[in-house]
């Protein structure tokens, strides 16, 4: 199983082959387009995503936003807006999914790579149904 995980460029083209497959992928193909596109859209502009890529095609998406740690629990514990932050403690996962579950490890040790000593957050949907569950990873 080869494949590779990098950044893409900002640009239309990137977009596009980024949000075809997230289209794909539930819980995303359920969302209303221009959520979806606007959070696509800015993790691009601030270069905060990663893409998986196998056989020349997109295999994975993992893209955030850089907040404090404070905005992200109560993003995650209360329901309150996610809200962005220049002096960044944390980073959000707000888009996740991929085709094969082996591609999770990897991209998500790559990721903490781009964003040392940070802590990361995330809110996970199950394709099947089951319960959300929320996450905290401590980055070290």
């Amino acid at each position: 199983m080869t494949f590779e995980v990098s950044e893409l460029p900002s640009n239309p083209y990137s977009l596009g082959i980024v949000l075809k497959f997230l289209a794909d992928h539930e819980p995303f193909s359920e969302f209303e387009f221009g959520v979806t596109t606007k959070s696509v859209f800015y993790q691009m502009q601030t270069n905060c995503h990663i893409v998986c890529v196998q056989n020349d095609r997109v295999a994975g998406y993992l893209g955030w936003i850089r907040t404090t740690e404070d905005k992200a629990n109560a993003w995650l514990n209360e329901g309150a807006p996610l809200l962005t932050d220049a002096d960044a403690t944390a980073i959000a996962v707000t888009v996740f999914a991929v085709t094969d579950r082996r591609f999770i490890l990897p991209m998500v040790r790559y990721a903490k790579k781009r964003e040392p000593g940070l802590t990361v957050f995330w809110k996970r949907y199950y394709q099947d149904g089951r319960t959300p569950t929320s996450k905290i990873v401590e980055v070290t």
